[in-house]
């Protein structure tokens, strides 16, 4: 590959802005879309103009974002005019200074942070390498610091598992809670692939844990949801949401089966790894689609107090505790198909990947929103369970098909 300089009359690339001009690095043979993607220059934020050869000067605008730089004619130099006064590379991570971990351990993750600084216009980059241990203390102060804030000491808890590596990390965590009493009885649920050959995984886990797993079997599963089908789950599902993602039914029936053990033990207190990025996932798409932020840390179903002790925990960090466990998880995972899920969580990872931090700062945002005019959740005689609205009757029949209610 050639650069684009080494080229008789390729032009140059600039990013023009009020800090300055900006040479943009450029093969000859790229497309200008991919070398705005590269350069971590956003194409909806710029404005082209092309300086001619004749050595005029630039003043109409420019198309050719799907053209290579050799096919740019005549041009001299393409000039990327910001449509707002900012430093677009203010945020850049070209420059991250590395934070060394312990180099002997071969386990370490990578977690990029930010620093910014208002008073002085200014931001830093850190990537900082953390090894298991690390990122265990990172987890477990993370969730201290929300069961103490929203949990009394002496509480029973009940906390859905599935043999990965958040389970691990918040079973881990909570279990570091020396100096506030609570008790962890852990539930998996069986009825998809992926979940069933988690078990073995979340029985050694709670063993190792000194807790009993309660394992709730397929048939007990079915009868949650008040499926009248001997079928597999995940066939009564299929034959009427053909193309959904079961994961959405999948956590309605780990809500209803953490309900019915909390009820048993006399507790309000039901627990799910919801990490970081679920949790802004979740609330970027209530808001696009015109609803209140669901809430976060605590979120109130019936008599029942939803905890989420990893919701300010990034998925990257969580998977660092126990690198075994999360490999084991991601290669029995059901494919997803969905593709608002899909849309949304590439938003969160390009949005968390561009800005670290930025994601954390959204998340107590929403969370805010949500303490200060709370979701309220309605129970439904005839499905069974809580909805926060009124289930569209259409829905309300497909979802009663699937039952073999309809």
């Amino acid at each position: 590959m050639q650069n684009a300089n080494t080229i008789k009359n390729v032009p140059k690339i600039y990013v023009v802005t009020a800090h300055g001009r900006q040479e943009v690095p450029a093969r000859a043979d790229e497309r200008l879309m991919d070398i705005l993607k590269r350069n971590g220059i956003p194409w909806s934020g710029i404005s082209m103009y092309a300086k001619p050869l004749s050595g005029a000067t630039a003043s109409a605008p420019k198309t050719g974002l799907d053209w290579k730089l050799i096919d740019f004619k005549d041009t001299q130099e393409i000039l990327l005019y910001f449509n707002r006064n900012i430093n677009p590379f203010l945020f850049s991570l070209d420059n991250a200074k590395i934070v060394e971990g312990d180099g002997s351990d071969p386990l370490s993750t990578e977690y990029i942070y930010q620093a910014i600084d208002n008073a002085s216009s200014t931001c830093h980059s850190y990537l900082k390498k953390l090894t298991p241990v690390e990122c265990r203390e990172v987890i477990a102060e993370r969730i201290g610091d929300m069961i103490r804030a929203n949990v009394p000491s002496g509480s029973k808890i009940v906390v859905g598992v599935s043999g990965g590596g958040d389970s691990n990390a918040m079973l881990h965590g909570l279990g570091q809670l020396k100096d506030h009493d609570i008790s962890v009885h852990p539930i998996i649920v069986k009825g998809i692939p992926d979940w069933d050959a988690g078990v073995p995984r979340a029985q050694q886990l709670c063993e190792n844990y000194g807790l009993p797993l309660d394992i709730i079997e397929e048939p007990d599963a079915r009868s949650l949801l008040g499926i009248t089908s001997k079928a597999p789950l995940i066939d009564c599902f299929e034959a009427v949401f053909k193309g959904d993602d079961f994961e959405f039914l999948g956590t309605l029936l780990i809500r209803l089966a953490l309900m019915r053990r909390a009820k048993e033990l006399g507790t309000e207190y039901i627990c799910t790894g919801v990490n970081l990025e679920d949790s802004l996932c979740e609330n970027l798409f209530r808001t696009a689609n015109g609803l209140a932020p669901a809430a976060y840390p605590v979120r109130v179903i019936g008599s029942h107090k939803l905890l989420f002790p990893l919701w300010l925990c990034p998925k990257r960090i969580i998977d660092g505790c126990f690198p075994k466990y999360s490999l084991e998880n991601y290669e029995a995972r059901y494919p997803c198909f969905s593709i608002g899920r899909n849309l949304y969580y590439s938003v969160v990872f390009g949005l968390q990947s561009q800005f670290p931090g930025f994601p954390e700062h959204l998340v107590r945002g929403f969370s805010e929103r949500s303490t200060a005019a709370p979701v309220n959740y309605v129970y439904d005689e005839e499905l069974g369970f809580h909805v926060e609205r009124f289930v569209p009757f259409a829905l309300r029949n497909k979802f009663k098909q699937m039952l073999g209610r309809a």
